[in-house]
């Protein structure tokens, strides 16, 4: 079992916040938001032939060459949403996230979809974390991004 801070997204400021329970806790779940989001949202150093400017490559601070967390999704948000833009951004996603399954938190992860409706672009996770415990997962990753 994995306890969680419950984490919600302010729809003004379009952020995620812990949640405060009647007592002043924190408010728990048996989930892993936090988790997830970090995985898709921390940011994974870019390599060389990816972004040549050594200074623009982004990445959390903690990383090393034996390891890495967080996902390179950010390399896509100035990119056009392409079928192969979006291909790759699920396969990021999918890269980002394989760590659940690989440490037991999770059997399963589908194949992320990312997909543009309404010239946002959105991506949409399923986890499985047993035959009956599955969550679906959307987040707006970026607006204007319209489909060419």
């Amino acid at each position: 079992m994995t306890t969680d801070a419950v984490l919600a997204i302010d729809p003004e400021k379009r952020v995620y916040d812990i949640q405060i329970d009647e007592n002043g806790d924190i408010k728990t779940d048996e989930w892993f938001d936090t988790a997830i989001l970090y995985s898709l949202f921390g940011e994974r150093r870019a390599a060389p032939d990816e972004v040549v400017d050594a200074q623009y490559r982004r990445g959390w601070i903690g990383n090393s060459p034996d390891f890495e967390n967080g996902s390179k999704m950010w390399l896509f948000e100035q990119a056009r949403a392409t079928l192969s833009n979006l291909n790759r951004l699920q396969d990021e996603a999918k890269k980002a996230l394989q760590w659940l399954v690989d440490d037991g938190l999770a059997v399963s992860i589908d194949d992320p979809v990312a997909e543009v409706i309404n010239n946002k672009t959105f991506l949409t996770i399923t986890i499985r974390r047993s035959r009956d415990k599955v969550a679906r997962r959307s987040y707006e990753l970026w607006e204007n991004t319209g489909r060419s």
